[in-house]
Formats: C-alpha cells, structure tokens, sequence
C-alpha cells in the first residue's frame, strides 16, 4: 500500500549561443502531501563527448541564505545535494500551483544542458502537475 508512484519528465538538449556557469529552473506545481517533485541537471561542456551524467540541484536543506534574500545561496555539501528546491515548498491546497525555484551555480562552463523532473506520489489520485516550466541559463 506504499508504492510509490512515478513520473519523469525530461527535456531536450538546450544549447547556448554562449556559455554558462549558472543554471536556474522555475516552475509552478501541485504537489499532494503525498507527493514529491525532484529536479536534475546534465551539463553540455566542450570536452565532455557524447557523456550524459545527471546531477541532482542542492536543495533548502544543503543550502545557506548568505544575502538574507529568503533563498539559500551558498552549497554546504555538494555529496548531499538532493534535487529539492532552494526553499521549503508546503504541499498544495486543491488545485493551488505554488511557484518552485532550482539553482546551480559555480558549475563549469557549459554550452547546453537537459533538463529532468523526478516526480512521485503515493495517492494516484493527487498526482503532481507542473505548468509554467522556465530555464535560465546564465555566466557570473
């Protein structure tokens, strides 16, 4: 009675005019109490050949707010990053899309990158929806 049900959404290749060290994923969702939404990463780097490897973002709980702006900034272990957002997201009410927010940053120049969401929940009933799916990619 606790299987967990699953769903996998993942992007095409998106390649930049100009390369990246940063990487950030906004979109909103419904996600039941029940239910669990994770985002991962794959960098397109000049050297890297034909090698896709996924990395999970850092997630609220392996990030610390350094500018006080209500988003953690600053990774405290890059072994424990989890794929949850930069802040605590509350399970949904009926219906209510809630706004979630994914960062990478410091990562190696890339050129491209793809895009996976890990969804899962244990009510399928509630399955967790997503809409408004935005990726910025960006050089500091």
């Amino acid at each position: 009675a606790n299987d967990p049900h699953a769903a996998t959404y993942m992007s095409t290749l998106v390649t930049l005019v100009k390369p990246a060290t940063s990487l950030k994923v906004l979109f909103s969702a419904y996600r039941d109490e029940t239910a669990d939404i994770r985002v991962l990463f794959a960098l397109d780097k000049p050297d890297d050949g034909d090698d896709v490897k996924f990395q999970l973002f850092p997630g609220f709980k392996n990030l610390i707010d350094t500018t006080e702006d209500g988003f953690g900034n600053l990774v405290i272990d890059p072994t424990n990053n989890d794929g949850r957002p930069d802040v605590l997201v509350p399970p949904s009410l009926d219906n209510e899309f809630l706004e979630y927010q994914f960062t990478a940053e410091n990562l190696p120049e890339f050129t491209g990158y793809i895009i996976k969401i890990v969804m899962s929940g244990a009510n399928q009933a509630r399955p967790p929806r997503i809409k408004d799916l935005r990726t910025i990619a960006v050089r500091w």
